[in-house]
């Protein structure tokens, strides 16, 4: 039987960093001017929670009320992000030629992604990804989130899969924890925002240089 496949969505399919840092920029210029942390902090967030990470971002700053300011930070942020997803999102180039083969060569695929359902599938739609998968778990399908395993062992229950017989594939370390904690194999792809030297250090099963390299992933961790 061919392993299932299961894909984090932004910094992995779809380069969407230029939209969450400037997204990020906007809420903390409306709600926090002068404050915005570093580009370095902004990204080790990528990959959780969104609200978690504002939440803590907020508590860093000294916010009275982390929590208060966080979900008007939210507000601001998601309106920022639905004014200007489209223009400044962009699929990875290879990505669809890789879920393509993926998939002819009968591997089942899904998607795993801390995005809210609505923006993530905008986003797989714009580039006509969506219809690789057959499973998708979205932000609001769980109550924990990466690096919690819960986002994958949800998506092995709807798939009906054991968690050994998936690869999880990401681009950031909460990714390669998650699926590490979720009992299964783990690749970080090197054309997202983090570091190699971090990425390595989380310890995935495999390193992907580009998406052509997807294709053969399968081979390269073969079950135990």
């Amino acid at each position: 039987m061919n392993d299932m496949l299961l894909f984090d969505l932004d910094g992995t399919l779809v380069d969407t960093t230029d939209l969450i840092l400037q997204s990020f920029a906007w809420a903390f210029d409306v709600h926090l001017p002068g404050r915005l942390p570093s580009r370095r902090d902004l990204v080790a967030t990528f990959g959780r929670s969104l609200p978690a990470a504002l939440r803590e971002l907020a508590a860093e700053q000294g916010a009275a009320d982390p929590e208060a300011l966080a979900a008007e930070m939210l507000v601001t942020y998601r309106d920022f992000q639905r004014l200007h997803h489209d223009t400044l999102i962009q699929p990875f180039p290879g990505i669809g030629d890789a879920l393509a083969a993926l998939h002819a060569e009968g591997h089942r695929l899904g998607v795993v992604t801390s995005k809210m359902e609505r923006f993530a599938r905008r986003g797989m739609a714009l580039f006509d990804l969506e219809r690789y998968f057959d499973v998708a778990v979205f932000h609001d399908d769980v109550t924990r989130h990466k690096p919690h395993p819960e986002p994958l062992l949800e998506a092995a229950r709807r798939a009906g899969v054991d968690p050994s017989a998936a690869i999880y594939i990401g681009d950031s370390t909460h990714d390669i924890v998650a699926g590490r904690a979720a009992g299964m194999r783990t690749a970080a792809v090197l054309w997202g925002p983090f570091d190699r030297e971090v990425l390595d250090a989380a310890g995935p099963d495999a390193l992907v240089s580009a998406p052509a390299d997807l294709v053969r992933l399968p081979e390269r961790l073969p079950r135990q």
